[in-house]
């Protein structure tokens, strides 16, 4: 009897699909108990799951810089071979296929500098054969270069959806993933294009251009360009790869003529300003408190063409400030600030006056729109796993709306703060201080106007009146 009984329910578990033996089982770490992968897929969460040749984990060496330079980042991150799968649910959407070098599979490393220090370390993903990983149905977006950070609280989500609202030359496009790596779940992950030359989707410029990166992470590169502008910086080249002598001799020229029209005031005959100016308010918006880190990358199309700002990237450090503008804005941005040649300054106020009525309210909408559809669905389930690997409380959708109010909070301030950009005296605010101004000004005091531009009150004693009338004329006159 007792014979049969095992029979009976060996052969029901074979029957139902739920033997002890075939159900995979994935690790939530050292001192969690393992859970079924069918939970994963009844949450309905969209899955990349990855199987490296041998069972092999990536790694890598961990180093402090040198004391000419910042911060401490990684090496001999070797890159791991293996399977890839993406699924939603039930639904296969992506198979690389076993490693094939150049064929198929892919490879997986750690990336990332300080950020590679957390126990839930970012990767770099390189399929062999170019694919869509976010399924856009458009084969344009094909490309073998693919980024997996963390980003649980939703910092790059906002930080890529500002990109696009300032209206930059390109934003990566992102989705969330629950990372298995080997049968282990590693977290959630944001999955984002690289930064990288891809004329067709990505970083548009010739054969002939450049893409570089104001680094503070110079020296984890062979190849480096010193900064005049400040000593711990310096320029790295992420295209071409590798450079020729003559790459370098051109580059290092350019940079040298770039970082002179600065110290000189004629960085707008070297620079594209408009995208510098959107790169710098992008950060103030998310009050981001990196300045080294902040991820200036410049691009020249060709060897003919201004350097240009073409995107955001790294937004770890959104929202520390509140009402105190970036640590970028203050430190690396300071000499555009304070620069004799006012272009970049009218261009920063100029391009927050082109948003800022229906900034919040657009990012909003976007933010509501993702957090309500089926992929914010997913996420917001995935959380509950993320929550158990690694001891969190996250829940993405009271996540989303600390966003919304925060953001409401800064743009207030920065509504407050911009006016400190304007010319003194420039109470039409046409960037030119003149007689009409003068006019302005007697009508504020005559009580024909409001007073309530603070340009007007040139001496800042919080009346406008005859004195500053009187300032303004010599200002005029270059008497003073």
């Amino acid at each position: 009897m007792k014979l049969k009984l095992t029979i009976f329910f060996i052969l029901a578990f074979t029957i139902t699909g739920h033997s002890l033996a075939q159900e995979r089982m994935i690790s939530m770490g050292d001192s969690i108990p393992p859970i079924p992968y069918s939970q994963f897929v009844e949450k309905n969460i969209i899955i990349m799951d990855i199987t490296t040749v041998n069972g092999e984990f990536p790694t890598c060496d961990y180093i402090d810089s040198p004391p000419n330079g910042w911060g401490k980042s990684i090496t001999n991150n070797f890159k791991v071979p293996g399977r890839m799968k993406i699924s939603w649910g039930e639904n296969l959407l992506y198979d690389s296929g076993d490693y094939a070098e150049g064929i198929s599979g892919m490879t997986i490393r750690i990336r990332g500098n300080s950020s590679a220090y957390a126990p839930a370390k970012p990767y770099k993903i390189d399929l062999q054969k170019k694919a869509d990983l976010l399924f856009r149905n458009n084969p344009s977006y094909n490309d073998k270069d693919w980024v997996l950070i963390r980003d649980i609280y939703q910092n790059a989500m906002i930080g890529y959806e500002t990109c696009t609202l300032l209206g930059m030359q390109w934003t990566p496009s992102y989705g969330y993933v629950s990372l298995i790596l080997n049968d282990e779940y590693m977290g959630l992950y944001m999955l984002v294009e690289s930064v990288k030359r891809n004329t067709n989707c990505r970083i548009n410029i010739t054969k002939q251009g450049f893409l570089f990166e104001y680094d503070s992470y110079w020296w984890t590169q062979d190849y480096h360009i010193p900064s005049a502008l400040y000593n711990m910086m310096r320029y790295t080249v992420k295209y071409p790869d590798p450079l020729t002598a003559s790459d370098k001799q051109y580059l290092e020229q350019r940079i040298s003529e770039y970082e002179t029209s600065v110290l000189n005031g004629t960085y707008d005959q070297q620079i594209d300003v408009p995208s510098l100016a959107k790169w710098c308010l992008g950060l103030d918006i998310l009050g981001i408190n990196d300045a080294a880190g902040a991820n200036r990358f410049l691009t020249l199309y060709d060897r003919n063409s201004k350097i240009v700002v073409p995107t955001m990237w790294d937004f770890d450090s959104a929202e520390k400030y509140g009402d105190i503008w970036s640590r970028t804005h203050r430190v690396l941005m300071k000499q555009f600030f304070e620069n004799q040649n006012i272009s970049f300054r009218r261009q920063f106020v100029e391009e927050w006056e082109q948003i800022s009525e229906t900034f919040v309210t657009d990012l909003n909408t976007v933010l509501l729109r993702y957090r309500n559809s089926d992929k914010g669905l997913a996420l917001f389930n995935a959380c509950d796993f993320e929550n158990i690997r690694w001891n969190h409380a996250n829940n993405f959708r009271s996540n989303i709306i600390d966003h919304i109010e925060w953001l409401g909070k800064r743009k207030r301030w920065i509504d407050k703060r911009i006016q400190d950009y304007y010319l003194t005296g420039d109470a039409n605010r046409d960037w030119i201080v003149d007689v009409e101004d003068i006019n302005i000004m007697i009508n504020m005091i005559l009580g024909l106007m409001p007073t309530n531009l603070k340009q007007a009150d040139v001496n800042g004693d919080k009346i406008v009146d005859v004195e500053d009338v009187n300032i303004v004329i010599n200002k005029i006159l270059k008497l003073q």
